[in-house]
């Protein structure tokens, strides 16, 4: 199974993309800053095929977090990259 990761991608208008890509049997690697902020991404678990879900948390302003969350990745896809800074 390919993997896919979204940074960026707890919210809710990026759910779209994500339930997308469970459809088409991705895994997929969510990125959030707070982990424990549930409700930050809860949402994203009732979507279909969820259990190939994964939900990280990732300091996107360290260049390696960045690296260590995309390095299994086929397809990477930045939703707000313009919270990335290097």
């Amino acid at each position: 199974m390919k993997k896919a990761g979204v940074i960026g991608g707890s919210g809710f208008i990026e759910s779209d993309l994500i339930s997308i890509l469970l459809l088409e049997n991705f895994d997929v690697k969510v990125s959030t800053i707070n982990i424990s902020m549930k409700e930050n991404y809860e949402h994203l678990m009732d979507l279909d095929h969820s259990e190939n879900l994964y939900v990280c948390e990732v300091d996107s302003e360290q260049k390696s977090a960045l690296h260590n969350f995309i390095k299994d990745c086929d397809l990477v896809i930045f939703m707000n990259p313009s919270d990335i800074k290097f």
